[in-house]
């Protein structure tokens, strides 16, 4: 099934979990950040004129070169940036055809696929990127990503595992592992992956706020609000507070999430 808006399975549960925190509002958020390239979440926290000379420059980059890995990539984060999700995956599927060899093409396209609910499509062009850089953690945990949102949580596992193999003690592979967790209604272990990932230095901001939810959820308030402003502006501890306040009232995201998942097992 397709999803026009570009919103995966992933990215709503990202909404539930991260509660509609102030830096969660992309499709489907990856530490995709180079010295090249800009991600679609560092081009959304431009400012409007930013992002108006971004657009113009990244377009012309593209233009004159459409077969530039590196052009392709810039210019379809942008159009995530705004939305254009479609516009943004015909770039990388144009990227790719001119590139088959490269793993970060391929990749790339992948998400893009998937943002649009295209898996199958997404499935085969991740394990070409696997084939393409075989020592890419991306490509393993991107194709985790896509196996849980076509509803297949213990190859989406395996491949979480592989990318901690070649990544190891990442947290955005630890998250991505947690919120498969939660998509199966195993908060207690999805709690473990979290603290395991919060552990980390380069742990993301998001991290700190999914714990918090997953214990929240379980019950324990108070450590909940504990993690939510802990090493925060004070600004930002009223809007994690806020956000968990609002995910877990009467018929916030989280009951909205889980209706119907009453005796739902665990799935390890």
């Amino acid at each position: 099934m397709t999803n026009p808006t570009g919103l995966s399975r992933k990215a709503a549960l990202a909404l539930v979990i991260a509660a509609i925190t102030v830096s969660a509002c992309a499709s489907v958020r990856r530490p995709m950040t180079t010295a090249q390239y800009m991600s679609a979440e560092e081009i959304a926290g431009l400012s409007p004129s930013q992002r108006q000379m971004a657009s113009y420059r990244l377009e012309t980059a593209y233009l004159s070169r459409p077969g530039s890995v590196k052009s392709g990539i810039a210019w379809s984060e942008y159009l995530k940036a705004e939305g254009r999700y479609g516009e943004a995956n015909q770039v990388m599927r144009e990227v790719a055809a001119r590139n088959p060899d490269s793993g970060d093409a391929l990749l790339h396209y992948a998400e893009t696929q998937a943002a649009l609910g295209y898996y199958p499509d997404a499935l085969r062009t991740i394990r070409n990127a696997e084939a393409a850089s075989p020592r890419d953690w991306r490509t393993f945990s991107q194709e985790g990503l896509i196996l849980d949102q076509m509803g297949k949580p213990v190859e989406a596992r395996m491949r979480y595992r592989q990318a901690l193999t070649l990544s190891p003690k990442n947290p955005e592979v630890l998250s991505n592992m947690a919120v498969s967790y939660v998509l199966t209604h195993d908060l207690a272990t999805a709690e473990n992956y979290l603290r395991e990932a919060i552990a980390q230095r380069d742990a993301s901001p998001e991290v700190r706020v999914n714990l918090a939810l997953v214990l929240a959820l379980q019950g324990k308030q108070q450590e909940a609000e504990r993690v939510a402003t802990a090493g925060v502006s004070a600004e930002e501890a009223q809007a994690n507070l806020a956000a968990l306040q609002a995910a877990t009232a009467p018929g916030g995201a989280w009951e909205r999430y889980a209706v119907g998942a009453g005796g739902q097992q665990s799935v390890m």
